[in-house]
């Protein structure tokens, strides 16, 4: 460990000023402020519904033999999910009154309580650029090739501790920050994947993906530990910090004489996107693997694992480590209070964050998020199913599970629609629906596990935000579909009548 006296780290936190600007900076970061006019994704209700075939990219196992479909470029398939399981915007922004009636404000005594003791937001983009799939004898075949995007946050509840308020109430002898569980993961990839499936014996089909992945970018923090120690009687700040954070990205990186960074350069980041993009050698594989059973003539059970891989990341590779315990004295403190302005503090935040910092280019490995999905569906009524399903995501060994019941509904083949409702965010109020129109020619389909029913207006622009959602989601696409392969089916399922026309 290293100690060091360093006069511009106390800034960020003691000076009521600067207190207020990384708040206003991470809780920007954090909220579900998105624009109602963005469209976002998730993929509980799409699970229960078998009619588009984009429900086999999450259980390979599910097929109609007898159908055709062809993927188009982007528009089959545009999927962006953004959710927050710590709060949601009514939960923490409260406008102001009188001459800032126009102003939103973050409540921090509100966020302290809606917080846990380990957070999430997450911004995720599905793009399939090329696909099809189509039956051959007993077999169903698919071929895909999509562009996926994944920005995982993770924070504390001790993040709420970063204001005012807790400084200026300092214990003498001491206040614990513990900030270890902050960080972040962020990866650019693409993938190809192709699939087989089965009905092995009666009522039970198998299904197995193999997906070829080509990183793009990444970074991704590891072993991160953040301790702020604060005592008030003299005024002393502690930070215990240790942090190693993989990266895969285009930067010039300058190092001082004693092997420390003391510049980065992105001004050349985008010259060649083909080689430091796509053609990188930052390779990587994954499988998804599923199973459809039919007990009986109204019942279906399914299950699924879906990206469970890895990608090596060998191109524009830093891995930047830091640790050290650096003391801040009141005599430093005192020093900026007097002169406020003799410091810039975003420059020297800069320089002495990057000053902080060791970097070497070697090799490192991911895994891709894992998705682990089941459902059961029952037919209650012609055309009317009952339907339950669990997800649960796995990042860095923890658990993000949600559930959904469903009721899906089929008047005619032309038209299936699903109605559903979620528990997942920490939320136990989240109605979603999905609704997919043709099954001759041309598909279009429009999905959503949450309906956000309440917005409010920001003043100062155009944009509607979610009043209480902690997240907005919708998955669209067209597709085009051909006919049967066989009239008179085999394998068409036992309860689905409205599958696969005998005749179109």
């Amino acid at each position: 460990m290293v100690n060091s006296s360093v006069k511009v780290y106390p800034h960020i936190f003691l000076s009521g000023e600067c207190c207020r600007l990384l708040a206003l900076i991470i809780f920007t970061a954090l909220l579900l402020t998105i624009p109602f006019k963005n469209i976002n994704a998730q993929d509980n209700t799409l699970y229960l519904m078998p009619d588009i075939p984009q429900a086999n990219q999450l259980n390979p196992a599910l097929f109609k033999l007898c159908r055709i479909y062809v993927e188009l470029p982007v528009i089959s398939s545009v999927k962006m999910n953004i959710r927050n399981t710590g709060f949601g915007f009514h939960d923490v922004i409260e406008r102001g009154t009188g001459s800032q009636s126009d102003t939103y404000f973050v409540n921090l005594s509100k966020l302290d309580s809606k917080l846990t003791g380990i957070n999430y937001s997450q911004i995720e983009t599905d793009i399939n650029i090329l696909g099809f799939g189509f039956g051959f004898k007993e077999w169903y075949f698919t071929f895909g090739i999509s562009n996926h995007t994944d920005l995982l946050l993770s924070y504390p509840h001790d993040i709420t501790a970063l204001r005012d308020a807790y400084f200026q109430t300092l214990n003498p002898s001491g206040s614990v920050i513990n900030l270890a569980h902050l960080g972040t993961e962020i990866t650019l990839w693409n993938s190809i994947g192709v699939s087989a499936a089965k009905e092995i014996k009666d009522g039970l089909k198998v299904g197995l993906r193999v997906k070829y992945l080509q990183g793009m970018a990444n970074a991704v923090s590891r072993h991160t530990d953040l301790v702020l120690n604060s005592a008030g009687i003299p005024v002393t700040l502690q930070a215990l910090i240790g942090l190693r954070l993989n990266a895969s990205f285009p930067v010039s990186v300058g190092y001082l004489p004693n092997g420390l960074i003391n510049r980065l350069s992105f001004d050349n980041s985008l010259n060649n996107i083909a080689r430091d993009y796509i053609f990188n050698g930052n390779r990587g594989a994954a499988i998804d693997a599923g199973f459809v059973y039919d007990p009986d003539e109204i019942t279906e059970l399914s299950g699924s694992i879906t990206d469970l891989g890895f990608i090596r990341w060998k191109k524009n590779t830093n891995i930047f480590t830091t640790s050290g315990n650096y003391f801040f004295n009141g005599a430093d403190l005192a020093l900026f209070r007097t002169r406020p302005g003799a410091i810039d503090l975003l420059v020297a935040l800069r320089d002495s964050i990057s000053g902080a910092f060791r970097s070497s280019a070697k090799t490192y490995y991911t895994l891709t998020p894992v998705k682990i999905f089941g459902g059961i569906t029952r037919l209650i009524l012609p055309g009317l199913r009952a339907g339950a399903m669990t997800r649960i995501e796995i990042y860095d060994l923890h658990l993000m599970p949600s559930l959904t019941l469903s009721m899906n509904y089929t008047p005619v083949p032309l038209i299936a629609a699903s109605l559903s409702y979620t528990i997942m965010n920490n939320k136990f109020n989240q109605v979603g629906a999905g609704i997919a129109v043709g099954n001759h020619i041309v598909q279009f389909y429009l999905i959503t596990d949450n309906i956000p029913l309440r917005f409010t207006k920001d003043i100062n622009s155009p944009y509607f935000w979610p009043y209480n959602a902690r997240m907005i989601s919708f998955r669209f696409g067209l597709n085009l579909l051909f006919g049967c392969i066989q009239k008179d089916n085999k394998f068409r399922p036992k309860n689905r009548q409205d599958v696969c026309p005998a005749y179109w």
